[in-house]
């Protein structure tokens, strides 16, 4: 079912490049931009304490990469982050274009640590009526047996990269922080901040109340894996001093890459389910069946 693999393939990068996009959390403790006292710098801290006692939202997200990572998509959905992350979304874009049989649209859940995706009828004809593919990042990095994979991987895709707050304090430690402007958003007005955080700045310990020696040190092997010598970031903060919108930018071995996500309705109630068994079929049998496909052929 060479179809129907590449469908998976292709989604599984997309929903990786889903989190992987958010790898951008260098910590900050409201006293990033190297202790500097400026206004910028005191609304930003605000917003991201403000931020972190908020564990939900939905939102939507525009990714826009070379076609050697997948190329463009939208993600639209909700998430909630508190503990574990949990996401109930949609991801459409060119990123599913590369093989017809793919669905112009694929729903992807994200719960314990294990991602599922529906990839629909044309996928179920060659995976015994199953629609829905799981994905579980640790199991693949293993199977490939290159633990900075692995590392990468898991990092991207843990719930602190999806919380808004650890992306304000990623601009907290950024040497220089500026306010923009007051701009209007969606009819609202918001005051937009702006920031570049270079692998050095991730080396700093500002952030120390947000991430781990540990979690610091894969953020800089991710940034030197990709490529990455340092973000740019704009973030606009609404009068309630929360982050409606994140726009990230950097560059890649493989080319630039610009991530722009708008959050709303903070707070909001997240259910997500895991799929039922009898529907869902596991990535790495698929892989299995593809290296069985390739001996026997």
């Amino acid at each position: 079912m060479p179809s129907t693999r590449k469908v998976a393939l292709g989604a599984a990068t997309a929903a990786l490049l889903a989190g992987s996009a958010a790898c951008g959390d260098a910590g900050g403790s409201g006293e990033g931009g190297g202790g500097q006292g400026s206004a910028a710098i005191d609304a930003v801290s605000l917003a991201a304490e403000t931020t972190r006692e908020v564990t939900s939202a939905e939102f939507v997200a525009i990714m826009r990469a070379p076609e050697s990572m997948g190329g463009d998509m939208e993600m639209t959905g909700s998430m909630a982050w508190e503990t574990e992350l949990a996401m109930d979304l949609t991801v459409s874009g060119s990123v599913l274009e590369a093989d017809p049989a793919a669905p112009e649209e694929v729903p992807v859940v994200w719960v314990d640590d294990v991602m599922y995706m529906e990839l629909g009828e044309a996928f179920a004809a060659g995976s015994g009526g199953r629609t829905w593919v799981s994905f579980d990042p640790m199991a693949l990095a293993e199977e490939i047996g290159d633990e900075s994979v692995a590392g990468t991987m898991s990092f991207g895709l843990d719930s602190a990269n999806q919380d808004p707050a650890q992306q304000l304090a990623l601009l907290l430690e950024s040497p220089e922080i500026e306010l923009v402007g007051e701009e209007t958003l969606d009819g609202a007005e918001v005051s937009h901040y702006r920031g570049t955080v270079t692998t050095e700045d991730a080396l700093g310990s500002g952030g120390a109340d947000f991430l781990t020696e540990e979690e610091r040190a894969r953020l800089v092997d991710a940034m030197s894996e990709q490529g990455i010598d340092g973000y740019r970031l704009d973030v606009w903060v609404d009068e309630n001093d929360l982050p409606v919108r994140i726009h990230q930018t950097y560059s890649t071995d493989q080319g630039p890459v610009e991530y722009e996500v708008a959050y709303r309705d903070f707070g909001t109630e997240v259910v997500v389910e895991t799929p039922p068994a009898e529907e869902t079929i596991d990535f790495m049998q698929l892989l299995q069946q593809l290296r069985t496909g390739l001996e026997q052929g």
